[in-house]
């Protein structure tokens, strides 16, 4: 998901790209906001790849509870606007695959997050990021508490919490609860860092795990292995201006969410974006939602209910509906031509029902990982 800016409204940060990048290209200033001191200090205390072993509290289905074990790596989105965290857990009966984003709001300045995990049939939570869940960093811990609304209306909390975080270690507990009474400890997790050599893979290469999880949908599975990789980008505007860049395109953990990582960097500003893709089962559809450096909030939830994503198996199509002027405007963006070493993405725009204008195409150039053996 990639795109536009200045002359549309700033809520709708997924067209705030394209009049950025042409901007880049014409050596233009172009202002944006710098990452958030909370959130660059969250990502300092937890940036890392963590072995986790985790205790389980007992219950009627283990009495004497159970020790399960796993990894995480928690790493910055591209400006380091997001922080990543990255879960795999061996769950009592079937794993556990994680993919967490944490971002700050300037305009309600608030630390804000999303949970994307492989026992959702829905995947990725955006109705807890819309508000069901508060989160809080005070330079020690970082808490997290969430109401959950059960079909029947019935409600309950979680409670999380990162405490005694030092560069070796940390602290993970979690609660569950009726709300106002009290809560009961469910798990608690120790965190040891692992060496730097373990995490390597989150630099800009595109992890084993890229051929997804069998139990992830076949959509997001093809879409995975056609799109997955660190490509060079070029661009060509309407006005016939020109720019470079990169797209790293990766799975989360287990397959179940695909990620684009682009970055843009000219004389006068950068630009930074990352999009999440992913199969709701509730709905039998694909996905998506933007983070990118443009708006005060580093996340937009409602290019999520905006949009419409489909991939037939040899295009990836995203319709994104937006408001300018008082007009309802489309976004109309496609990656074509799809083999395994190049790409044509393009965008359109305009008014819905009438004629749309081509913005922009892109040409993507897979660049060749080495083999460190």
């Amino acid at each position: 998901m990639t795109t536009r800016s200045r002359l549309v409204l700033p809520a709708i940060s997924l067209l705030t790209f394209l009049l950025t990048f042409s901007s880049m290209c014409r050596s233009e200033q172009s202002d944006h906001l710098k990452p958030n001191q909370e959130i660059e200090d969250l990502t300092r205390a937890l940036s890392g790849h963590w072995s986790l072993a985790v205790n389980w509290e007992s219950d009627a289905s283990s009495p004497k509870g159970s020790v399960l074990s796993g990894e995480e790596t928690w790493r910055p989105g591209p400006g380091g606007y997001t922080l990543i965290e990255e879960e795999t857990l061996q769950m009592r009966e079937q794993p556990l695959f994680l993919l967490g984003i944490l971002w700050w709001d300037s305009a309600s300045k608030t630390l804000k997050g999303m949970e994307c995990q492989n026992l959702l049939p829905y995947t990725c939570d955006i109705k807890g990021a819309r508000g069901d869940i508060a989160m809080k960093w005070d330079d020690k811990q970082l808490v997290i508490d969430e109401t959950e609304t059960s079909e029947t209306g019935r409600k309950s909390t979680w409670h999380e919490v990162w405490s005694d975080i030092t560069p070796t270690s940390f602290v993970q507990t979690g609660e569950y609860g009726q709300p106002g009474a009290p809560r009961k400890k469910l798990f608690t997790i120790h965190a040891t860092r692992l060496p730097d050599s373990k995490s390597k893979e989150t630099a800009g290469t595109v992890p084993s795990e890229a051929q997804s999880a069998p139990e992830s949908a076949p959509q997001l599975q093809s879409l995975t292995q056609s799109l997955a990789g660190h490509w060079t980008t070029s661009y060509v505007f309407g006005d016939g201006k020109t720019c470079a860049g990169e797209e790293i395109w990766r799975p989360g953990p287990g397959g179940y969410v695909l990620m684009e990582e682009e970055y843009i960097k000219s004389s006068s500003t950068e630009v930074f974006l990352i999009a999440f893709h992913w199969w709701d089962k509730t709905t039998n559809s694909l996905r998506g939602m933007l983070c990118n450096n443009s708006g005060l909030a580093a996340c937009n939830l409602d290019t999520y209910s905006n949009s419409t994503l489909n991939w037939d198996g040899k295009q990836l199509t995203i319709d994104l509906q937006f408001p300018e002027h008082g007009k309802k405007m489309l976004w109309h963006e496609i990656w074509s031509d799809i083999s395994p070493t190049s790409f044509t993405q393009t965008g359109d725009a305009g008014e819905m029902g009438g004629p749309a204008k081509r913005a922009v195409t892109i040409h993507g150039s897979k660049v060749q990982q080495h083999d460190p053996s």
